[in-house]
């Protein structure tokens, strides 16, 4: 494993100081190039399983990058008594806003993995942060209404579609039932070609939401159990408010269809697009040495060329 060195920053919010975990591979000196920011999906996951983007720093030995746990998950503050006028999309945006500043970070690229994409492009739409290189949206969208649209074009492949439907919509009222459900949902359009079973713990990205009590972690399902803002939220009508080149990753095998992130490739100049043939949801897990490839490239090259 690469090595990192890791520690929270202060964020606060409304007069009360939360804390937001990261963890940094490579170092950011001014010596090394611009930092990879990744920023993990959700809502409500954390950043563990956006770990093999470390590789990217031994292709060079100068590539840092850096993830981390948004507020509510993980080893960042926990808010369980927070209600929905709380946990927003801005606060999601303050906070990476945030993380920058302390981290004294004054050019990066992000990388944005499924909702991650989405806070990665509010976060350039509305802020316009005079360091950001360039955008990488992987496996995201533009529009909540399509992903809901994907992802129950996506259910309906099962034949036992209305049971995995009704796991989903009770959610933790019947926490076995719904994990069995994303188990078997996830399995087909999330880590199909990542066939090791159960998944470790450091890809399970719901670990954190069910919790396991012997290896001391406490579940938390409150970001993506109250979020609101996650059925809503569309950038269609702001996407020529990102300035900076774009790189767009999809995957064949994908719930989250490439049409969900279409609107970006057509509705900008700077713009990227590879569909991975042999992943779904996780390609960073299901084809790395590809994406890494890929990846690695578009940050040495790739957003220059594109600027």
């Amino acid at each position: 494993m690469t090595a990192y060195t890791d520690g929270t920053v202060p964020f606060l919010v409304d007069g009360e100081e939360l804390k937001t975990y990261y963890r940094i591979y490579g170092s950011i000196s001014d010596d090394n190039l611009p930092p990879l920011i990744a920023v993990h999906g959700g809502p409500g996951l954390v950043g563990y399983y956006l770990s093999p983007l470390s590789k990217l720093v031994d292709r060079n030995g100068r590539q840092p990058v850096i993830i981390y746990d948004q507020a509510g998950n993980g080893r960042s503050s926990h808010f369980p008594d927070k209600g929905p006028e709380f946990i927003t999309i801005k606060l999601f945006v303050d906070e990476l806003e945030n993380l920058i500043a302390k981290l004294g970070i004054k050019e990066y690229h992000i990388l944005g993995h499924s909702f991650g994409g989405c806070l990665g492009a509010e976060f350039e739409a509305e802020r316009h942060p005079p360091g950001l290189k360039s955008l990488i949206l992987s496996n995201s969208l533009a529009d909540m209404k399509l992903f809901a649209q994907s992802e129950a074009e996506r259910l309906a492949t099962f034949d036992n579609a209305d049971e995995l439907g009704a796991a989903f919509a009770k959610g933790m009222e019947d926490p076995k039932a719904f994990r069995a459900a994303l188990d078997t949902f996830n399995g087909r359009w999330a880590s199909r070609y990542f066939t090791e079973r159960p998944l470790p713990e450091d890809i399970d990205p719901f670990l954190w939401w069910f919790g396991d009590e012997e290896k001391g972690i406490e579940g938390d399902y409150t970001v993506s159990g109250k979020m609101v803002e996650d059925k809503t939220w569309t950038i269609l009508g702001r996407i020529h408010q990102i300035r900076v080149p774009v790189f767009l990753i999809t995957a064949t095998n994908d719930f989250v269809q490439s049409y969900t992130a279409e609107p970006f490739f057509w509705g900008l100049k700077k713009t990227k697009w590879i569909n991975l043939e042999h992943s779904s949801h996780l390609p960073f897990w299901e084809e790395p040495e590809n994406y890494m490839n890929l990846v690695g490239k578009w940050l040495e090259h790739g957003a220059s060329e594109l600027s």
